[in-house]
Order: C-alpha cells, then structure tokens, then sequence
C-alpha cells in the first residue's frame, strides 16, 4: 500500500510577489515558460532606473523618479528589461549563491504607481531562497555577491517576472513593470537540519532517536498512555524566528502511528525537505496549531489525536454513496518535525 501523504501545498519557500509563473494566460498554464517569447509591444518604453531614488527619511522608504514621488510622475515608467542600481553599499557578510536572504522591500507597479506590497509597513523581513529555481530571475542573479546592508533598487518587466500574461491576480498586467526597493538584511546557508540547544522531553512521550540526515527512529513504549489533546514537545530549539501564521515552511519530517509505530511517511525518502504554508489550514490541524510559533531550527515531537489529524472513523452508514474514510482516519498520529526554514 503506498504512504499516504500530508495535505501539503507545493509552494516555493517566498512571498507570492516574488515567485515566477504564479498567473496563467489561457495557454499551457506555464506562463514562466513563455516568457523568452514575451515583448512589450504596445507600452513605451520611457524608464530609466538611473532617475530613480529613494527617500527614506520616514518609516517607510519612498521611490521618487526626477526628485518627486514616483507617483507623481509621468506615469506608466516602463523599462524592456530587468533593469538594476545600488543605492547604498553593504558591509556585511557576502550572499552566495542557493543562501537564504532576509531582505525588506516595497514594491511598487509602475504603470499605476500604486503599491503590491511592503514589508516596511509591518516592520518586517521577508526571507528569499536563492535555491528556488521559482523566485523571479532578477533576484536570483542580481543577489548573490551583494553584502548585507546592501540597498538597490531593481525594475522588471511583467514579461521578466509572470510571462507574457502578467499576473491580473496581484494586479500586474502584460505591459507594467514592477519597481522594487530592496535591503539586504541578512543572509545564510539555508538549514539541512535542526540545529540549537537540546530540550529534555517530558516523561511518558514516545521516544525519538533523530540524526537529522534520515528518517527519525521513534519508539511507543508499552504502556505509554495515549492522548487525547495534541501535544507539543521541543527536542531541539532553534535559534531562528518564530514561525508565523501564513508563512510557508521548509521541513524534514517523519511520521509514523501511536497505535503500532508503524511508519506511514517521511520527506528524507524524497530526498529534499517538503514545503507548505502553516496556520492556515492547508495541512492537518495538529501540524497548524503544533508548529506556529517554534523558532526555526527547532526538532519538534507532535502527537496528534485523530480528531486532529484525518478525523474519527466514520460510523457506518450502510450507504454506498459515504466518502471513503482516510487510510490513517482514527489513528493518534506521531510525528517528528525538523524545521528549517520560513518565509
């Protein structure tokens, strides 16, 4: 019988904005794929980075064109390719190729000058994994050999970001550019596994015996009571930020029953950590309530009653028409979480 699999998104380890192919345009639904073959061929072509700045006098940094507010500018500004400038140099430590950055930024449409999204608002980073082939190209090739601290300012067009079709979604047609404001914060090795100070567990819990680089062992000891609420048991905390609601998550992790320790599903068989939004209800309830908040680079033990994870089993209806239950419906479900990243 194959493993059944969490309920996991596959979403890149960024911010919606940031991800390439994100819109379809009624084609092969691969608008990312199309893009070598996009042309603004209507927009004219007036921008200029060089006459870009930014005031960051205030909390939030602001884009001026020719010493005005962009906004007050002869709107649409439009470049025909990813155009890039620093505005300030960085001291810190260089960022390499597949890192992940912490970076904030305000990103601006430049046809309608109104704002997509900015993190300033919130005072908060964002972090962008140079290892995902997804995240737009500018980013991927304009940020390695940059310094934290750094600041610069990137303009791309639609057709270098979405494809050829833009991406209404958000906002961005066909012919605009995008203006983004960039600060390098920080950036790092991304995580491969859980790293930070050891947590004795509790007594009573299944037992787990974890490397990191391979499935988890994890043992139920006979006579370990079962639970009826969810329980949340650090191994490892992390030295990261916490994980937040809505954020998408790299982890490794390994998954077996509380009522044999037979294993149903871990990542490290797949080779490469699983990745999926948290809090917000694309994956089991235990997985939502258990890892928000966990610092990442926390090893966290998550024991899971049924009606957390794919529910009770169902009573039997004698109806032929009933959805079939899920193979683990009624199953306290064990599971061990190395997490490695969040953006």
């Amino acid at each position: 019988m194959r493993s059944p699999r969490l309920r996991l998104a596959a979403l890149a380890a960024a911010p919606l904005l940031l991800l390439a192919g994100c819109a379809t345009d009624g084609g092969d639904g691969d608008a990312a794929s199309q893009s070598d073959d996009a042309a603004v061929t209507s927009a004219v072509l007036n921008g200029d980075i060089e006459e870009l700045a930014v005031d960051t006098g205030e909390k939030s940094p602001v884009i001026t064109w020719k010493d005005k507010p962009f906004t007050d500018g002869d709107l649409p500004f439009r470049v025909g390719a990813t155009e890039s400038r620093t505005v300030e140099e960085g001291d810190g430590a260089e960022v390499a190729a597949g890192d992940e950055v912490r970076a904030r930024y305000l990103a601006v449409n430049g046809t309608t000058g109104e704002q997509l999204l900015s993190t300033y608002d919130a005072d908060e980073t964002v972090t962008l994994d140079l290892s995902n082939t997804n995240l737009f190209p500018a980013f991927l090739e304009e940020l390695p050999g940059r310094k934290a601290g750094e600041t610069l300012l990137l303009a791309i067009p639609a057709s270098e970001a979405f494809g050829s079709g833009g991406n209404e979604q958000i906002g961005v047609g066909a012919d605009d550019t995008l203006v983004f404001y960039l600060e390098v914060v920080s950036s790092a090795k991304p995580l491969t596994e859980a790293t930070g100070e050891a947590v004795k567990p509790k007594a009573g819990l299944p037992e787990v015996e974890a490397d990191g680089t391979s499935a988890a062992k994890i043992t139920i000891p006979e006579g370990t009571e079962e639970p009826s609420k969810l329980v949340v048991q650090q191994l490892i905390k992390g030295e990261g930020e916490k994980v937040k609601a809505g954020q998408t998550i790299k982890v490794h992790y390994t998954g077996v029953k509380f009522s044999d320790g037979e294993g149903f599903d871990d990542s490290y068989q797949r080779g490469t950590p699983a990745e999926f939004p948290i809090g917000v209800g694309q994956v089991i309830k235990g997985w939502d309530e258990g890892l928000v908040g966990q610092p990442v680079g926390s090893r966290v033990l998550l024991v899971i009653p049924a009606d957390q994870a794919y529910g009770e089993l169902p009573e039997d209806t004698g109806s032929s028409t009933a959805p079939p239950a899920h193979e683990l419906a009624g199953e306290t479900l064990v599971f061990v979480v190395d997490i490695l990243g969040a953006s």
